[in-house]
Parts: C-alpha cells; structure tokens; sequence
C-alpha cells in the first residue's frame, strides 16, 4: 500500500478505467513530481489536433518525435496542414516526428474543411466506439469554435454532453497541486448565481475519489475554498460561504464517512493561503470556486507540467494546461512538456503521489 500522508500540521481555517492503470504499488519509488513510466501494454490514445492554427500541430509532431505515439494509436487531424508544418519548421524533430506520425494520421469524413469541431467530433465517435482508448485533446480556440458551429464553451462541457452525463467536473492535476472546479467556463459575475451546493458536493466528490483511486491517496485531505475575499470574514465580506459552501462541506462530510476509504473535508478556506498548504504538502488537492481561482495559482507552479483532467467520464479525457499560443504557432518553440505529461497520464502513467 502507498503509504498515507503524515507530518502535516493542519491548514489554515480562515465508473471508468482508473487513470493509473498502472498501480503505483507494485513500482519502484521515483523522486517526488516524477512521472512514472507506463508498462508495455497500455491503453491505446485517440489524439486530436485542436487548433490548426495554434500549437496542437506542432504538439502532434513533438509526440511523434519523442516516441510517445504507439501503432495502435490514432490521431485525428489535418494530413496535409501537418506534413506542410513538419517540412517548414528547422528543429530536426518535426521531421522525424512526421515521419512516425503519418501511418497515424485520419482525418474526420464528410467535411470538405478539416476544423477543430470536425477534427474533435470524431475523435469522440472513435473512443466511445472504442471502449479502453483514451482521448487527448489539443488545445482549441473556443471563439474560433462558435464560428463553426459549437455551441459548448469548451473541451469539458462537450465531452459531457456526449457521455451523457452532468456528473463531471474539470481537474487540473500536477506534481504538487490538484484542483478542481466548482464552476467552469462561466463570467465572473454569473459564477455567484451559477455556485449551488450540489456543484461543490460533485466536485468535492469527484476530486476526493480521483486522489483515491487514480493518484493513490490512501486519505485524501480536501481544502473547499470560500468564493469571497478571506472566505467572508464571518459574513463580513458576503455570506455566500455560509449559506452555500458551509452546506456543501457538511454533506460532503456525510458522503466521506458512508466510504471504505478516509476522507477529509475542510473548510470553507480562504484561498490565498490554502494554495501555499496546498504546495506544502497539508493538503492533497482543493476544490475552487470558480476558473481563475483554481487555475491562476494552479498555472504559476504548473504552466508546463500541469494536465488537464475531466472527471465522470465512461474514458479517460487529458489535455495540456495551456491554450492554442497563436503567437508563437509556427515557430518550433513551443514548449511540449504538458502534452507530453497529458499523454503519459491517458496512457496509463502518473505523477508520483506525495509522501511525507
């Protein structure tokens, strides 16, 4: 068994495949923050291309490349747009990279324009006709998306749609934080409205049994963050921690204590100092309250090494922490890290659980 987390002081007051199919338990301890490598036989990826103007292509080659992509695997994008973008970069490895990406290569039918929508629409007919396969996603340009027609506002809202299920929740998972968010891709001023009990009851719950299962937390410790400055001050700076948080943790509670497994909720924290416990070790993930709370410290430590996650999925989904950087589109700079994390943690991987 991994053993539990020990040592911590206490932090401040104010139904698919496990990810980890290959069990932590039975490897040799890695140095913490270590991507542990995956056995022979893994899951196969359905990988996508995402924005045929941002860096997913050059994403796809640098997997290619680094070794990363099995014959058994499939990767949905534009063949001509990526065989064009291998033969202008100068880095060595995008010709290599299209060399072994080509016998994977499909390409979505019946469309005469291969966009991101066609591309990813596909991609999920393939896994969910495939069960076992996993899917990683490249990054998409969601306004470039309502242009052709997606009427999500991103990657975890549409796959939800397709799995039927409204029992999801968006994990964003690195070597030292875990958070998961309460509310997604909402603006600020309907997130107040949009934050009930039951989204911080599924997220709390989905978080605590991913760190259970996928992440080999024998007893996770949960910090649920306020939504207001100093998590209310009491009521003082809104009282939506009492009114809304307070009840979600009270029955997240119940739900711990009806598990075969420990669990620990706490809360409602103030969220400028749960992160750094959090990072200290006191905490093994938090549940934010809303996308920039959770993602904006989440990405200060983890822009490059960081996953994206979609929890309540009949497969597992992973993309890289950042967006499509049209900016540097083009230019063989991008850096690969969190694609290639993205792949190794669909495939079967993990970041090394924390011990203390």
């Amino acid at each position: 068994m991994v053993p539990e987390n020990r040592g911590r002081g206490p932090p401040s007051t104010s139904t698919h495949t496990p990810a980890n199919a290959c069990d932590v338990r039975t490897r040799a301890s890695k140095a913490p923050g270590e991507l542990l490598p995956c056995p022979p036989v893994t899951r196969p990826l359905i990988v996508t291309q995402g924005d045929p103007e941002g860096v997913g292509p050059e994403l796809l080659l640098h997997l290619a490349a680094a070794g990363k992509l099995e014959p058994k695997d499939c990767v949905v994008g534009d063949r001509m747009l990526l065989q064009r973008l291998a033969g202008e970069l100068d880095p060595p490895w995008a010709k290599r990279g299209w060399t072994a990406l080509a016998p994977l290569v499909v390409e979505p039918p019946h469309t005469k324009t291969i966009g991101q929508v066609a591309v990813l629409r596909h991609a999920v007919d393939r896994v969910l006709a495939n069960p076992g396969s996993a899917l990683v996603t490249a990054p998409i340009d969601k306004a470039r998306c309502r242009d052709e027609g997606f009427e999500f506002p991103g990657h975890t809202e549409y796959l939800a749609a397709r799995a039927s299920t409204d029992d999801f929740a968006m994990l964003m998972a690195g070597p030292t934080l875990k958070v998961v968010l309460a509310t997604i891709h909402l603006p600020l001023r309907e997130v107040p409205t949009a934050l009930t009990p039951a989204a911080i009851v599924r997220a709390g719950r989905l978080l605590a049994s991913a760190l259970h299962r996928d992440f080999a937390i024998t007893s996770p410790r949960i910090g649920v963050l306020g939504l207001n400055p100093h998590a209310g001050e009491r009521g003082l700076l809104g009282d939506d921690e009492i009114r809304t948080i307070a009840p979600a943790i009270a029955a997240l509670r119940t739900w711990a204590g009806q598990q075969s497994w420990t669990c620990t909720f706490l809360g409602p924290l103030a969220a400028d100092t749960a992160f750094p416990q959090h990072a200290a070790g006191h905490l093994d993930g938090v549940v934010a309250m809303y996308h920039d709370q959770g993602l904006g410290p989440f990405k200060l430590m983890h822009m490059h090494n960081g996953v994206n996650m979609t929890l309540g999925l009949p497969f597992v989904r992973t993309s890289p922490d950042h967006g499509t950087a049209r900016d540097i589109a083009r230019t063989g700079t991008v850096n690969p890290e969190s694609m290639l994390a993205a792949t190794n943690i669909a495939r079967g991987g993990q970041f090394e659980p924390r011990r203390t």
